[in-house]
């Protein structure tokens, strides 16, 4: 019988991947030979996993594949982030030494804002009430100072039952240099207390500064019977569905993780969807020769803002998540309250503000007719003509322009006085300030040119609001991949496996030698190793080790990598090309370097990573096809006749704007003065050649 190459293609597992949104869930599909199929369907959130599985069934129906087809399934999630931001945690309780109960209220005493007396700062996860003190010490040098007093503990533990509590966090002085009384209250505590989840902080951030590693330990408590719970029965769904891989989780320093782990460290989760994001534009960027990039994720709730460098995403060790500090490794994102879904108003002096509130999927904008009355940036879209009821969203949603125009008129041009048409531009107007503000805070405030960057627009409005953006920040390029509405959920699958570990490790580096080094990085590699091989992938991953340097009597530190052979072994002259290294990172950072202060080790990090996947998506050589008409649009403060294309029209000869380019999933506007053709991987280049 002779060999059919398209059936055996269709027999080849293939690979999806799934991000759920405030608003939307986006899914994609991607086949053995790089076809793609996409779903987007309307989020769940009273049951986020319900819109997980719909978009799940659309994929398997869109494609024709069966669920035992799947050969690899990741997930992007909010549970850990909206779970925070609500304040739907579970009841924490914190044990912790003799006279440290009020770690979590006293903090850094770093004020947010230094002048202000008035707010208060976020309340503690845990109150006073429910943290316990037990007796027992660890010394700075990890010299016991004082036995665990167990009976303390037992004490405790009959405490917490009389609380009430869902979880238990612990978090004892100096635990990351002997976790021994930790790990034995844990013993005692899960004996005493079954079924109450217990996280020690030896085992989520075991490095110095106490708050830091405290509020880490105790933002994981309160999100483990959560989202554990979440991630555990979505894998035991998924699994009776007919699915026979597991389920991979993306985590917040940009990588991978099997649900297993992901469901034991829920903390690393809290910018899950956002950073599926990021990543996905920086390999989508990289393939179109664009490495230095502002990513602008746009979707119905909010905007996700972040720096790409060198093709690198940035990524920043301590966090903050509604107050909350977290000291975990995450890609650098910052979040706007600026979305399709943001509301507008006016207040009582007549100014008009867009956002933060979001009419989110349910009643969602006016337009969609789904029991929304307020005005919304979509909306205001609809009354300009970008977006049109002739076209739906998604595929499957459907506008309707005359409640679009009626939310506009009664929450925004009658109470200031205005036509509805100029209404709607200034929502879109107040809208784009307040992003470019925000996308000025993480380059200019921070030493880097917009003008030498590229701005990638995300998300299903964010390529509507491109040109916009790039000409407030003097921008001259803006990349729109060939699905941004869904290239968060792409992301995830040009997201390799990955975890970071690191270790406080305090040392002079004045005589430091390989031979102290080499057993401290073995360490870190062998549970590396561990992690990497929940996913498979123990023998082909990569590992890359760091530490945290400083100046000896310096509050903070700077990452210098440290040399190793493939092997993991340091290389001869490793800790004097640490100290190098550390004092040319030390000038570019700050300037100066102290030429007569030593320098020391603070930290050993190791970064674990499973071979990249290859971008592989089915290529188009569109040539420019017919249009599909013309008509009238707002743009630039005036009615403009623009061309009206499907993105499949867009080829590699650039078309000239003004015109509006449709596709399932978005809309772009291409200003007059721009151009757009189609780079490497199937994105769109939006260049601008006037002014």
């Amino acid at each position: 019988m002779p060999f059919d190459l398209e059936s055996a293609q269709k027999l080849q597992p293939v690979r999806v991947g799934i991000d759920v949104g405030g608003t939307f869930t986006d899914a994609v599909l991607v086949e053995a030979d790089g076809t793609l199929h996409i779903a987007k369907v309307e989020s769940t959130p009273s049951d986020i996993s319900q819109g997980f599985l719909s978009s799940l069934a659309v994929l398997m129906a869109r494609s024709g594949r069966e669920l035992g087809d799947v050969g690899f399934l990741a997930h992007g999630t909010t549970v850990a982030t909206n779970a925070l931001v609500q304040n739907r945690l579970a009841r924490v309780g914190l044990i912790t030494n003799r006279g440290f109960r009020d770690i979590l209220e006293i903090g850094t005493q770093q004020r947010r804002h230094i002048y202000d007396l008035w707010t208060p700062e976020a309340a503690p996860i845990v109150p006073r009430e429910w943290c316990f003190e037990v007796d027992g010490r660890i010394g700075p040098h990890g010299e016991e100072l004082q036995p665990l007093d167990e009976r303390s503990v037992m004490a405790a533990a009959q405490d917490l039952a009389a609380a009430g509590v869902e979880s238990v966090a612990v978090v004892l002085l100096f635990s990351f240099l002997d976790s021994s009384h930790e790990r034995r209250i844990k013993q005692i505590l899960e004996a005493e207390l079954p079924g109450i989840p217990v996280t020690i902080s030896c085992e989520v951030a075991p490095e110095i500064r106490e708050f830091l590693r405290a509020s880490t330990t105790v933002v994981n408590a309160a999100l483990l019977p959560i989202v554990g719970t979440y991630v555990t029965e979505l894998a035991a769904a998924v699994a009776s569905r007919g699915v026979e891989v597991p389920v991979h989780l993306m985590r917040s320093n940009g990588g991978l993780a099997a649900a297993q782990a992901a469901a034991e460290l829920p903390v690393s989760l809290v910018t899950s969807g956002p950073a599926a994001g990021v990543v996905g534009a920086a390999r989508l960027g990289a393939l179109a020769g664009e490495l230095d990039l502002m990513t602008f994720d746009m979707g119905g709730t909010t905007a996700d803002l972040a720096v790409v460098a060198g093709g690198q995403p940035q990524v920043r060790w301590v966090g903050e998540q509604n107050g909350h500090r977290v000291n975990l490794p995450q890609v650098d994102v910052l979040c706007v309250g600026a979305g399709g879904g943001s509301i507008a108003r006016v207040d009582d002096f007549g100014a008009l503000h867009v956002g933060p509130q979001s009419a989110g999927a349910v009643p969602g904008p006016a337009a969609y007719m789904r029991g929304g009355v307020s005005a919304t940036v979509t909306d205001a879209h609809v009354v300009l003509g970008t977006l049109t009821a002739q076209r739906t969203l998604g595929g499957e949603l459907k506008l309707d322009s005359d409640a679009a125009a009626d939310a506009v008129r009664d929450s925004v041009a009658r109470p200031m006085g205005v036509e509805v048409e100029e209404a709607a531009a200034a929502i879109i107007r107040v809208a784009d300030a307040n992003m470019a503000s925000s996308l000025r805070v993480i380059s200019v405030a921070r030493g880097l040119d917009p003008r030498t960057m590229t701005l990638v627009a995300l998300g299903g409005a964010g390529p509507m609001h491109g040109c916009s953006l790039a000409e407030e920040l003097d921008m001259r390029k803006v990349l729109v991949p060939a699905y941004p509405g869904v290239t968060a959920a792409m992301g995830l699958l040009l997201t390799a496996v990955r975890h970071d570990l690191g270790q406080s490790w305090v040392r002079a580096t004045q005589n430091l030698s390989n031979a102290e080094l080499q057993p401290a990085l073995d360490e870190l590699a062998r549970r590396a190793r561990e992690l990497l091989a929940q996913s498979g992938h123990e023998e082909s991953g990569v590992l890359t080790f760091s530490a945290d340097m400083r100046y000896s009597g310096q509050a903070y530190s700077l990452g210098i990598p440290v040399s190793v052979d493939e092997s993991g072994v340091l290389t001869a002259d490793a800790v004097s090309a640490l100290e190098a290294a550390f004092i040319q990172s030390h000038r570019q950072a700050y300037d100066y370097v102290l030429d007569d202060t030593p320098m020391e080790c603070v930290a050993l990090r190791v970064s674990a990573s499973a071979p990249e996947e290859p971008i592989l998506f089915a290529a188009t050589d569109a040539a420019l096809s017919p249009s599909m008409g013309r008509r009238r649009i707002w743009m630039r403060g005036g009615w403009q006749d623009a061309l009206i294309l499907d993105r499949s029209g867009v080829g590699r000869e650039p078309v000239e704007g003004p015109a509006v380019i449709e596709q399932e999933d978005t809309t772009t506007i291409l200003f007059p003065g721009w151009t757009a053709r189609q780079v490497a991987g199937g994105s769109m280049l939006l260049e601008r050649v006037g002014g």
